[in-house]
């Protein structure tokens, strides 16, 4: 791993996630060269580490979205590399387990020496330099011939109530913030509050106290899987900025169960293990006692600790990047870059992520947006699903 280079590479990517390693992966293997800027130093580290923090069983996806080029991929790895019975997949969408996903991914990362192509470090600009671009940060430039944003979502999202709490030291804690107490207090609604409430349970053996706004609703997929077609694709390409902003303003793709997360969820609140409270708790702290209440219709109780799985803000231009983009004359659309057809904002620069969710719809920021973008980049040739 380096922390600077001065030879040109065709590709610079910015971030290290699983867009970063799809399409990382696609264009190695169609020739070019890449380098590879991540904070951590490691691939998909921060992904991984999320993901253990819920105690992920079960990946959200089918077995065809992963970061490899074909679909079959992930299947022929847990056949023939690892032995594994095929049928040990999750319903009818034969979703693969966590941790058979990630070796795959590693596997991915390995055979094409992408670790070898990380730069160390925290992007915070890129300009033009003649006919190439550079990508900057804590002590290195990274030069290439265009640059590819790969970021995610970073921002946790926390309600104002408890922004003010935490300012007078209240023991809330975002639970993608570094959040390592168990408590038995969450705040949320979706997969990611499920799989922490029942990781809770499991762990201390304790009743856990689940408030969300509203009871849970069930989809098998973040995202209507039609999107992921090459029709409804199409269609999407059709629409013009506004009717997409409506679309995508009308149909949030956040705060869905998977139908046999929502099985388990129910188990759990028959036998006592989960107590569901509906609406946002009204939460009092009591600085000179350190006395953290939180009070329902029901009555008050006392908590030793609140953890907030709300998710993150909807992904919008980091200032850096927004910097870069007006020297750079890119254009921003409502906080967000206009891409065209191969994902390109302008200036050999290009997106995919969340950030790219004008161009991609509602399947932007996962797996199969991934795979999709990856898909529309010059000079790669890949199935999206």
């Amino acid at each position: 791993m380096g922390r600077e280079t001065g030879e040109i590479s065709d590709w610079v990517i910015v971030g290290g996630g699983p867009h970063a390693v799809c399409t990382g992966r696609a264009l190695v293997a169609a020739g070019a060269t890449v380098r590879i800027v991540e904070p951590s130093g490691r691939l998909l580290q921060r992904w991984t580490a999320r993901t253990r923090t819920l105690a992920m069983v079960w990946m959200r996806s089918p077995l065809s979205h992963h970061l490899d080029a074909q679909p079959v991929s992930l299947h022929h790895f847990l056949h023939r590399q690892e032995n594994a019975d095929v049928a040990d997949l999750a319903g009818p969408f034969r979703r693969p387990m966590h941790d058979a996903f990630l070796r795959h991914s590693e596997d991915v990362v390995t055979r094409h020496r992408l670790d070898e192509a990380v730069i160390e470090g925290r992007a915070d600009s890129i300009r033009a330099d003649g006919d190439h671009l550079v990508a900057a940060g804590d002590g290195f430039e990274a030069r290439a011939r265009r640059v590819l944003v790969a970021t995610g979502s970073n921002v946790p999202r926390i309600p104002e109530w408890a922004r003010k709490l935490q300012r007078e030291g209240a023991p809330i804690r975002h639970v993608f913030e570094g959040e390592s107490e168990m408590n038995v207090d969450l705040v949320g609604g979706g997969i990611s509050a499920v799989q922490r409430a029942l990781m809770v349970h499991r762990a201390t053996g304790r009743t856990v106290r689940l408030w969300m706004r509203r009871p849970i609703r069930i989809d098998e997929f973040d995202f209507d899987r039609n999107w992921a077609k090459h029709r409804f694709f199409s269609s999407w390409s059709d629409l013009d900025e506004a009717e997409r902003f409506e679309f995508l303003d009308r149909n949030p793709t956040e705060g869905s169960v998977p139908s046999g997360l929502a099985a388990r969820l129910d188990r759990a609140v028959r036998r006592g293990w989960i107590r569901i409270e509906y609406g946002e708790p009204a939460v009092t702290w009591n600085a000179a006692d350190r006395q953290l209440m939180l009070h329902s219709d029901e009555g008050a109780v006392e908590s030793a600790g609140l953890t907030l799985v709300t998710g993150f803000e909807p992904e919008t231009i980091p200032e850096w990047l927004r910097s870069s983009a007006e020297t750079l004359g890119l254009p921003i659309v409502r906080g967000l870059p206009r891409l065209d057809s191969k994902m390109c904002w302008g200036r050999e620069v290009y997106v995919c992520g969340p950030l790219a969710r004008l161009r991609l719809g509602p399947m932007a920021s996962n797996l199969i947006g991934a795979r999709w973008a990856t898909s529309l980049l010059p000079g790669v040739r890949m199935q999206p699903a």
